[in-house]
């Protein structure tokens, strides 16, 4: 399938350099900002409509997907990886152009503009999930691409068909994030961050994982980040879908979960080790995002 190939690094060097002046940061952002705020934004169930409104992410061979319908360039409010594992042709993602060779894999954000051109023989994989997902497997995308090298491409091609012939989403969820974690070794750090969001986002994650500090308030947050308040709700909402409390509070039921699983430690000590100074509210909020209150959720699972 071949689809029209979008020029957008010509296109932001003629609004940038064309009209005669130097383009800052700010402008930069405020530029990209307004061509974002132009584009066709897709759902999962937009471009998959086989698939239930609910459908929190999705794995294909995209040889079997007919996307000619779509508008390009676009946008889309989810994750994507595209493994080409044949063909050649040129992947357009925010105003940089790579290539694409075979068994090249490309990481693409929520709101990223993304276009590409590639032969009619190319294939490979795609594999989709909704920021709330990304957020809850920990999945963060620091690179634009990565090279797969050969002798990981049998046991990467193992993972993406086995979670295909599977019904059962929660393995499909396991298998996403076996198949991030063999390739996050691999991504390539092109400085790929627009406007800094991402490592800002980064930067939040790892003060919520700090084991020894405890739950802050969302403006001592902010200011630990120098950002304001609305800045940090605002990042956030583009990577992970929520505001930066609901967010934190993932992040923590997440990590309470594998810690009821696998570890020998009580409710009370779990609560206080994740920086919540009352065992109760941790409780109230566990049931609250999981529908089972902590003891209930480790009689269940705790081995």
């Amino acid at each position: 399938m071949e689809e029209v190939y979008f020029g957008s690094s010509v296109c932001l060097q003629w609004i940038l350099g064309g009209c005669g002046f130097y383009a800052g940061g700010l402008l930069v952002s405020r530029i990209y900002s307004y061509l974002t705020s132009m584009l066709h934004e897709y759902s999962i169930p937009d471009i998959f409509p086989m698939l239930s409104l609910e459908a929190s992410y999705y794995i294909y061979s995209f040889r079997k997907i007919d996307i000619s319908c779509l508008v390009w360039p676009h946008k889309c409010d989810f994750y994507s990886i595209i493994w080409f594992t044949e063909g050649y042709g040129f992947n357009v993602i925010d105003f940089t152009e790579y290539a694409i060779i075979p068994n090249r894999l490309f990481l693409i954000s929520p709101e990223q503009i993304h276009n590409w051109f590639y032969e009619s023989d190319a294939g490979g994989y795609m594999l989709v999930f909704d920021k709330v997902v990304a957020a809850q497997l920990g999945i963060d995308f620091i690179s634009p691409y990565a090279d797969i090298a050969a002798d990981r491409v049998p046991l990467l091609k193992s993972v993406v068909e086995n979670a295909m012939n599977k019904k059962t989403e929660a393995n499909i969820e396991i298998d996403l994030l076996y198949f991030y974690s063999l390739v996050a070794d691999e991504m390539v750090d092109e400085n790929f961050d627009p406007g800094g969001m991402n490592t800002l986002f980064r930067e939040f994650k790892e003060l919520i994982l700090t084991n020894d500090q405890k739950i802050q308030s969302m403006d001592q947050y902010a200011d630990s980040l120098h950002v304001s308040l609305a800045s940090l709700n605002g990042i956030c909402q583009s990577f992970a879908g929520s505001s930066a409390k609901q967010f934190l509070l993932d992040i923590k039921i997440v990590e309470a979960k594998r810690l009821l699983i696998y570890s020998r430690l009580n409710v009370s000590a779990i609560a206080y080790r994740l920086g919540f100074e009352d065992a109760s509210y941790f409780a109230r909020i566990f049931k609250k995002k999981t529908t089972l209150s902590p003891s209930v959720f480790l009689g269940k699972y705790r081995k």
